[in-house]
Order: C-alpha cells, then sequence, then structure tokens
C-alpha cells in the first residue's frame, strides 16, 4: 500500500477536460451562462446610468478659482493668436 496514493483528477494529461468533468459539469451550463450574462448587463447598465447622470450635470453650481480662470483666458488668447497668425500667413497679400 501506498503512503501516498496517486491523486485522481478530472483533467487529462496537458491538462485536457476529462469526459468525467464534462458530464459533471454539463447541468450546470445554462444556468452558469444565465448567471454571468445577467452580471454583465447589470454592470454595463450601471455604467451606462453612471455616464448619463454625470452627463447631465453642467457643474455651474460650483466656482472655479481664479488662477483656473485666468489660465483659461491666456489659453484661448495663445489659441486665437495661433489661429489669426495661420490664417494671416496662409492667404497671400495681393501685389
Amino acid at each position: 500500500m501506498a503512503i501516498f496514493p496517486k491523486p485522481t483528477s478530472y483533467y487529462e494529461q496537458g491538462f485536457r477536460r476529462s469526459p468525467a468533468l464534462e458530464r459533471a459539469t454539463a447541468p450546470f451550463r445554462i444556468r452558469n451562462t444565465i448567471t454571468g450574462a445577467g452580471i454583465v448587463v447589470f454592470c454595463l447598465s450601471v455604467y451606462a446610468y453612471s455616464i448619463m447622470a454625470v452627463r447631465q450635470d453642467d457643474f455651474s453650481d460650483i466656482e472655479l478659482p481664479a488662477h483656473v480662470i485666468a489660465q483659461q483666458k491666456e489659453a484661448a488668447a495663445a489659441k486665437a493668436a495661433a489661429t489669426a497668425a495661420k490664417t494671416g500667413s496662409s492667404r497671400s497679400s495681393p501685389s
């Protein structure tokens, strides 16, 4: 008698599923698939609801700090200057 008997497994060589394992898990496949699909649908619906809830908020009740407003004005002025320089240089002057 062996001290450590050979462990039995539902997996064959190369970790393939044995026919016994396929038969043992067959009754649960449909139920597990439905449960998995339900979890995925729930997660996607929570994600979609969260995105829609945030999208409709306009954040108008939150005041921006003065330095952020100054940065926005500087960025807008730089963008306007770049646009003016680009359109001014691309036009040919009449001679």
